[in-house]
């Protein structure tokens, strides 16, 4: 695997020399932020963006860039203060929170560094972000959560695509409707993993946390369907079940949440997404709409279900597929010069059947491409 390991110093160069912005103070398209920070490629805009940032934090830690992952997560912290959540980037048009992710990237950079003190200034505003995403308006009837539209600035994107991080995305139609397997998910093993911080960094832990950890494992066999034994998006108002099966059907098992078993018939069904440069979004094509789904892929869907396989011990699955994807990333970036937004797995191309663009970055994908290293044991 000595040839996935030749794109290292390039992409270590192009993280430091071609992607470090600094935007101290606001502008007209952007919101300042303290430090320095990476924004995931050319075509972005300039900006910082929460979702990438974690996937881009898992690169930098690798690649030594320690520093540089720690003013990513003091940034966020920052704009969490600022407005009481972390939005999608600092754009001044972005106006909306994603899939919460901060836990992770502060737990990743705390690991990182071993700094407790700076692990207990970040714990408070980690907390609040908590607290954001389970009250009002993003609670539901039965106790769970869901992506919402209460900070909707005019975007032409569906707002709960955005907060979802599914850019046209074909999961929800009327998505305050819906319980999302994906997000209830992570705010399950996000309170674990805050309660758990805190007792690092102070000796004690808010155990209201573990409370609401537990009363969303119980309440997650609602997004079980016996039938298909898969995980599927609640729809609460209509009381069933979406019938669109995702790559979100997979985040229990990257959030640790369910047991042996549980996880063995999840692993069942990687044969309905397994293409040749890795797994698609989706398990066919639903042909609803021209977004993210079958045969497209971007990389940190791929990444939840590598490291929730490698996690449950199934390391061959996760190297056949892990590998399949780094092949066609390292070839496909031989032949451009770059990595890409999302890519063809099926045609292992960066060209869609349906005409939805892509971009070159290096961001999320980079970051996973770098991080799958060592989950794969590459290293």
């Amino acid at each position: 695997m000595e040839k996935f390991h030749s794109l290292l110093p390039a992409l270590k160069e192009r993280f430091e020399n071609e992607l470090v912005r600094e935007i101290p103070s606001d502008t007209d398209r952007l919101i300042g932020v303290p430090n320095s920070y990476i924004t995931p490629g050319k075509e972005k805009q300039d900006a910082l963006y929460y979702w990438d940032t974690y996937f881009i934090n898992l690169g930098l830690i690798r690649l030594k860039l320690i520093d540089l992952a720690r003013y990513n997560a003091e940034n966020l912290i920052f704009l969490q203060r600022k407005l009481g959540y972390v939005p999608s980037s600092n754009l001044q048009s972005s106006g909306r929170a994603v899939l919460p992710l901060l836990p992770w990237i502060v737990r990743d950079v705390y690991r990182a560094t071993g700094d407790k003190d700076w692990l207990s200034r970040m714990l408070p505003d980690v907390v609040d972000e908590y607290h954001y995403w389970t009250m009002k308006p993003h609670t539901t009837p039965v106790g769970l959560y869901r992506f919402t539209d209460d900070q909707n600035n005019g975007s032409s994107a569906n707002p709960g695509d955005v907060e979802s991080c599914w850019l046209r995305s074909i999961r929800f139609k009327n998505f305050e409707n819906y319980n999302p397997v994906d997000l209830n998910a992570l705010l399950y093993r996000n309170a674990i993993l805050i309660h758990d911080l805190q007792i690092e960094a102070d000796g004690k832990g808010d155990n209201s946390l573990l409370q609401k950890s537990e009363h969303i494992k119980k309440m997650f066999p609602i997004f079980w369907n016996e039938n298909k034994r898969f995980y599927f998006d609640n729809n609460f108002a209509d009381k069933k079940l979406c019938e669109i099966k995702t790559l979100a059907g997979y985040m229990p098992l990257f959030v640790e949440m369910i047991d042996q078993k549980e996880a063995d018939t999840l692993q069942t069904h990687l044969a309905d997404f397994v293409a040749p440069g890795g797994i698609t979004i989706t398990d066919k094509d639903y042909e609803l709409n021209d977004g993210q789904s079958y045969p497209l892929l971007c990389a940190p869907f791929l990444y939840f279900v590598i490291k929730g396989l490698s996690d449950y011990e199934f390391m061959e699955d996760a190297a056949d597929i892990g590998t399949n994807w780094l092949t066609m990333v390292y070839d496909l970036y031989e032949k451009t010069g770059e990595m890409w937004e999302w890519y063809n797995v099926k045609d292992k191309s960066i060209e869609s059947p349906k005409g939805v663009r892509n971009g070159p970055i290096l961001g999320w994908t980079a970051g996973t491409y770098i991080a799958l290293l060592d989950t794969l044991g590459l290293e």
